[in-house]
């Protein structure tokens, strides 16, 4: 299944910043473009939603698509996420994107080509493990292969078990917010905190609200000390 949707507003183009100046945007192209890449269950889809939000809400120009096979938990989901001044629409080239965010390493592996050679990947390195695997159908690729074909197109490669950050935020479920605060972190969008933080309080309320602030500063710190 493949769809798509956009949100437009004018975009100022140049440096975006939060207060205190933390988050500035540190790229010049007039287009980012992010691939997202993961299994049903994960989070991926509102992950999208979330960030084409906080980018409207710093008054960007968004278009999102989304593929995946299986709506349900373990197919494989892309979605692809265009912030620019004129961006036309949501389909990410191979060899083009900036960004390549990986909810698990054989999908960011099954999604690779896209990245651009000065691209960056932000991979979560906690592994799950497909149908086939589990019933011994077939093998899993090591570590150390994922790692050697990544860096094939991308030296650029920050990993980190953002499974385990959600979990210590309070659950498994806020991996999402994890991967985004990596984003926002990796200063390679012009998405600031504060409006990835407005964003996540109006998604995501009551209870869950601390939750997946947690997570999102999770990621965010992480990032920034390796970017």
């Amino acid at each position: 299944m493949q769809s798509l949707w956009y949100l437009c507003r004018g975009m100022s183009t140049g440096c975006n910043q939060t207060e205190g100046g933390v988050g500035m945007y540190s790229g010049s192209a007039d287009i980012v473009n992010i691939v997202i890449s993961g299994v049903g269950g994960q989070g991926v889809l509102t992950l999208a939603e979330v960030m084409a939000k906080a980018a409207l809400a710093d008054g960007l120009n968004v278009r999102v698509g989304e593929i995946h096979g299986m709506a349900q938990r373990g197919g494989h989901v892309i979605c692809t996420v265009r912030i620019g001044s004129d961006v036309r629409g949501p389909i990410v080239d191979t060899g083009t994107a900036d960004i390549l965010v990986g909810f698990e390493p054989a999908e960011t592996l099954r999604e690779i080509s896209l990245i651009k050679p000065d691209g960056h990947v932000l991979m979560n390195s906690h592994v799950v493990y497909p149908v086939a695997v589990s019933m011994g159908k077939a093998e899993y690729p090591s570590e150390e292969t994922i790692d050697a074909s990544l860096r094939k197109f991308t030296e650029n490669i920050i990993k980190f078990d953002a499974m385990k950050f959600a979990k210590d935020a309070g659950s498994s479920r806020s991996m999402n917010m994890v991967m985004m605060g990596a984003v926002v972190g990796s200063s390679l969008t012009p998405i600031t905190e504060k409006s990835a933080l407005k964003i996540i309080v109006s998604s995501f309320p009551g209870r869950y609200e601390s939750m997946n602030k947690a997570a999102f500063k999770r990621g965010l710190e992480e990032v920034r000390e390796h970017i």
